[in-house]
């Protein structure tokens, strides 16, 4: 007798949310040719929380009792990681930053063993190597490199610190999101990230990336903050607390090892990235982690 049948639904729209977090890669290096990373956090999640608070308004008192502790925890580790995140782009290629974020789905297996006490086979294990053995890999040089593409190692670090962190995130919400409202709850998480970002904005003085310049909003860099704001944030962020809990977790796993490669192509097709082949080496290293982890059904 087969088993119950699986809606492919869920699947497509998981897909097409990861193929628009991948072009994010993009569109964050677009709007940071003119505003700083802080102010960039600032203005995408200060759009995102406009966009989710009518959702604020008509929940009950309690739901926004309930979640705001939880909201705040859970938005000032995401808040970190989108900063660290920002910074990581301005010195990594949209496809560099893309394959790097595929470390998020190994580090939350190896959180969820620690934390949540989740076994940990022979499979996951050799995910998490294999991805380690990439980030070695893409931070090594090689004799292709495109000069005028520099991919620093402090930039890769930033990035593999974001992911650390958006992996200790989903975390945090596997942790509070069974009982509370999703949209709410993420609503608050978006009013402590702008509210980090404007501080940080505050605190170094100006929104522009050159301040005696001033910030040239052209349509390419209103559109790419647009873009993040409502697309990457309030969109994808909304419809995916709504259909993941409907996608098996390793299916889940699978299709977020389509993000680094989407991140790739959009790089490719949209900003002219070229990687070396050391880089596509350890790209195609942690892709095969994800896999590979992904196989582990415990």
């Amino acid at each position: 007798m087969s088993g119950p049948r699986v809606s492919l639904v869920p699947h497509a729209l998981l897909t097409s949310l990861i193929a628009i977090w991948a072009v994010s890669f993009v569109m964050a290096k677009v709007a940071m040719t003119e505003v700083n990373a802080f102010a960039l956090v600032a203005l995408r999640f200060s759009l995102a929380g406009l966009c989710l608070l009518p959702f604020l308004l008509r929940a009950s008192a309690a739901e926004r009792r309930a979640s705001l502790l939880p909201g705040v925890v859970a938005g000032l580790v995401m808040g970190a990681a989108y900063l660290m995140q920002m910074f990581g782009v301005r010195e990594t290629t949209a496809s560099m930053g893309g394959f790097v974020t595929g470390l998020i789905v190994l580090l939350v297996a190896l959180g969820g063993r620690f934390v949540f006490h989740a076994p940990l086979g022979a499979r996951a294990i050799a995910g998490l190597v294999l991805g380690l053995a990439g980030i070695v890999t893409l931070c090594a040089r090689s004799g292709d490199d495109d000069p005028t593409q520099q991919n620093t190692l402090r930039g890769m670090l930033l990035q593999v610190g974001s992911a650390a962190l958006f992996a200790v995130h989903i975390l945090l919400l596997s942790h509070f999101g069974k009982t509370l409202s999703a949209l709410v709850f993420t609503c608050w998480q978006f009013v402590v990230i702008s509210a980090m970002g404007w501080v940080a904005v505050a605190l170094q003085g100006d929104v522009a990336l050159d301040a005696a310049r001033g910030v040239n909003w052209t349509f390419e860099v209103l559109g790419a903050i647009a873009y993040l704001g409502v697309m990457a944030n309030a969109v994808a962020i909304g419809v995916q607390a709504r259909i993941q809990h409907r996608i098996p977790p390793q299916h889940l796993a699978l299709l977020f090892a389509l993000q680094p490669l989407f991140a790739a192509l959009a790089g490719w097709m949209l900003q002219g990235d070229h990687l070396g082949s050391l880089q596509w080496t350890g790209g195609g290293l942690i892709v095969a982690g994800v896999v590979v982890a992904a196989l582990d059904r415990r």
